[in-house]
């Protein structure tokens, strides 16, 4: 798996982040903390938030708090099927 850094894309699935719902693909632009909650290990992130096909939604990043075992690091966007 790659390292997560700020420029990173995650895209994880609803049940995986908080607070939100539907997919969620982000370019991390700051790392935060982890936190071990009950559930397991997650981390405290913030980006802009992406379309599948990789276009910026917006340019106000947004917060998630997404678990660590879903990430599935993917540093091209054009590599995203």
């Amino acid at each position: 798996m790659a390292t997560l850094k700020i420029g990173t894309v995650i895209d994880v699935h609803d049940r995986d982040y908080r607070y939100g719902t539907g997919r969620l693909i982000l370019r991390v632009t700051t790392i935060g903390n982890k936190q071990s909650l009950a559930d397991g290990e997650w981390i405290n992130l913030d980006g802009l938030s992406l379309r599948p096909d990789g276009t910026q939604i917006s340019e106000q990043p947004r917060h998630a708090l997404v678990r660590v075992n879903a990430l599935r690091l993917d540093q091209d966007p054009e590599a995203r099927p």
